[in-house]
């Protein structure tokens, strides 16, 4: 009677461990989904000009008025006053920087700048 609870015991409390490996396989295998949510943007260090937009809380046109707004003064004035976006291009594609992103933010709004389309 005594070995047979002993193994009865030895059954359950393999088959709880057995259970629980399984249910934390399940919990820290990635999800692979097509669009990136606001989270997986918050996460990543560089972003594309629609993650920085969405980013932001701007339009992709109001990002790209601002980008033609800082290169525009830059190059008819030689110098820029404040922050520009900090933007990497890498075979012609434009990437943000984060954590750039939101002191450009902040300074550009401290500095009350406006941006107005062509």
């Amino acid at each position: 009677m005594k070995s047979s609870t002993i193994l009865f015991s030895s059954l359950i409390l393999s088959l709880g461990i057995i259970t629980g490996c399984f249910l934390l396989s399940l919990k820290l295998s990635p999800v692979v989904s097509e669009t990136p949510n606001h989270a997986d943007v918050q996460n990543s260090i560089l972003l594309d000009i629609e993650e920085a937009s969405d980013f932001l809380g701007l339009s992709t046109e109001e990002l790209k008025t601002v980008m033609r707004e800082e290169q525009r003064m830059l190059q008819s004035t030689g110098s820029y006053d404040g922050a520009m976006l900090p933007i990497i291009v890498i075979d012609k594609e434009t990437f943000f920087e984060t954590t750039k992103l939101l002191l450009w933010a902040q300074e550009s709004a401290a500095m009350r700048k406006e941006f107005q389309r062509d």
